[in-house]
């Protein structure tokens, strides 16, 4: 029995997945937004039995300069996992500013203002502005090389740039268009290495915090209080265009969203079946959603009230 009991306190070659603590973003006026996580340790040999007999998430330590299977929290180095946790913040920042603006996502990350020269001053832009799109009157074309910024001047005239400016917080505020004649456009230096973030996430990685970081900027960027008071949760990668993609470990970040009180948690639409079932027999509210703008829409349904619910500009 003694050597039982000792073998199972033992380190076993198995890591465990438990929901970890809700991270508050942004600055609601009355209720709150989480970016729910998970955390992954190293389980004893009685940890993994429990866990396994309670059908909970459990898989082999990578070995060193090893790489887990796709789907498992090890699927990805550290550097890559970091990758998408900028990948994410950038996305976020970037949807929000068009969202915010009343504005639908033109799909692209766009081009990033390199330096504060004449000509950018000139367009009312500074180093760390972003330009989305380019065109004129409301047909714009996304901006995704530089190449994008000759094609938009060839037909020369005052040119109408769809900009993300860079605030001194290292974010971006909601977009606004400018306008600027032609010729100085081709003159803007900018490229497509564009970078920033919504908000500090500490040694949280990986792609899963961009619909909440979405929604949170887009409450701080717009009059109004998008919450209806509510404590809000959720979890779910996002792409230039504010489509919402699936994400892991879906069940430990819903119980965790049951311990923390939480009463609304947005979760990627394709996985609803499975945070149901997280939240079975508790008064928490899964919201199944394709995009952040259908996230938005059903807050602004729910006690939500700022200028994004009104319909969007394209």
């Amino acid at each position: 029995m003694l050597l039982s009991a000792v073998f199972g306190a033992t380190d076993s070659p198995y890591l465990r997945v438990d929901g970890g603590p809700l991270v508050r973003v942004g600055r609601p006026e009355r209720g709150s937004w989480s970016v729910a996580t998970v955390r992954v340790r190293r389980a004893t040999w009685w940890q993994w039995v429990r866990a396994e007999a309670s059908g909970g998430r459990t898989f082999r330590a990578r070995p060193a300069g090893a790489e887990h299977p796709e789907g498992t929290p090890g699927g990805t180095s550290d550097e890559a996992m970091a990758a998408a946790m900028a990948g994410s913040q950038t996305a976020a920042a970037l949807v929000a500013a068009q969202l915010a603006a009343g504005r639908a996502p033109v799909g692209g990350a766009g081009l990033q203002v390199t330096a504060d020269t004449g000509a950018a001053r000139a367009a009312g832009l500074r180093a760390g502005d972003v330009l989305l799109a380019a065109g004129r009157r409301d047909r714009m074309a996304p901006l995704r090389a530089p190449a994008d910024l000759e094609q938009a001047a060839a037909r020369g005239g005052t040119v109408r740039l769809l900009v993300a400016p860079e605030t001194s917080d290292e974010a971006w505020g909601a977009a606004a268009v400018r306008r600027t004649a032609a010729e100085r456009l081709v003159a803007i230096p900018a490229g497509p290495d564009v970078s920033a973030r919504a908000y500090p996430m500490g040694d949280v990685e990986g792609p899963s915090a961009g619909l909440l970081l979405a929604l949170a900027r887009i409450d701080d960027l717009a009059p109004g209080d998008l919450t209806g008071g509510r404590h809000i949760a959720g979890t779910g990668a996002i792409g230039f265009d504010g489509t919402v993609a699936g994400v892991g470990e879906v069940a430990e970040k819903v119980h965790s969203a049951v311990a923390a009180h939480v009463e609304v948690f947005f979760v990627p639409a394709l996985q609803e079946a499975e945070a149901v079932s997280a939240a079975r027999g508790t008064p928490l509210r899964v919201v199944p959603v394709r995009s952040v703008s259908d996230a938005v829409h059903w807050l602004c349904g729910n006690g939500g009230h700022a200028p994004t619910c009104r319909p969007l500009k394209r």
